[in-house]
């Protein structure tokens, strides 16, 4: 399949690299006149005017606030039009099929295989040919779901690299970026062995008030924090309570 794509971020990137290594043939490269982006060169790929695609598939890899401004650019045309967004619903009868994964810049490695494509919208049939091909999972959201599916993602995303920030801020240890990495990958890895109450460590988790006191009054220079840490340790209370049921 033939693709076009409307955009110069990560996740055309993705896509873009993710069809170059299946063999896929890629029409061309939109980009606004101010874009600096190195698509087109990354992908050796022609940079277009939105009118000149021919492709079957035209994905449309902006910003989430500019995908319907973006679309509205698109002539009438029998491409099948799709998106990469998590929050946005699909459009124009296309598609959307969100990579649930943190996505490298452009310019640096990236591909989709092993990722999980999450569709909503029509041409389930297209979408799915397109996940089995680049050897990438694929599950279903219905419109109605994508706002809870992917403020989800944005907690197993986003929020964990704002965790790590909060992390090395308050460590007060020099060069341990690759330390606290670590200890959040050793963290993962419990989580996704355990689904009960052995997925969590720390005070929280053991019931002791006395050490999250100490810890509050530690960041107690930062309300913020403090309050992000005070609701963590509530949700992990929460959380052990719920598997002991």
């Amino acid at each position: 399949m033939r693709l076009g794509i409307l955009g110069g971020g990560r996740a055309a990137w993705a896509y873009g690299s993710a069809w170059r290594r299946i063999g896929w043939p890629i029409d061309g490269v939109w980009l606004r006149d101010i874009s600096k982006s190195r698509l087109p060169e990354l992908l050796d790929a022609p940079r277009k005017a939105i009118a000149s695609l021919d492709a079957d598939l035209l994905l449309i890899a902006v910003s989430d606030r500019a995908i319907e401004e973006v679309a509205a650019l698109i002539p009438d045309v029998t491409s099948i039009i799709f998106h990469a967004s998590g929050a946005k619903a699909s459009l124009r009868g296309g598609f959307s099929l969100h990579p649930l994964k943190a996505l490298p810049p452009v310019g640096e490695p990236s591909d989709l295989d092993d990722a999980l494509l999450v569709f909503e919208g029509n041409h389930r049939d297209v979408a799915e040919s397109i996940a089995a091909k680049i050897g990438a999972r694929f599950a279903v959201v219905s419109k109605d779901e994508k706002p809870r599916y992917h403020a989800a993602a944005v907690f197993g995303s986003n929020y964990v690299a704002a965790l790590l920030d909060i992390a090395q801020r308050n460590l007060g240890i020099e060069n341990a970026r690759d330390d606290l990495a670590a200890l959040a990958r050793s963290a993962i890895d419990n989580w996704r062995a355990f689904d009960d109450a052995r997925r969590f460590t720390g005070p929280a988790a053991r019931g002791d008030e006395e050490v999250i006191e100490r810890h509050l009054a530690a960041l107690a220079g930062d309300p913020q924090v403090a309050e992000i840490y005070r609701l963590l340790a509530g949700e992990i209370r929460r959380s052990i309570l719920a598997a002991s049921k």
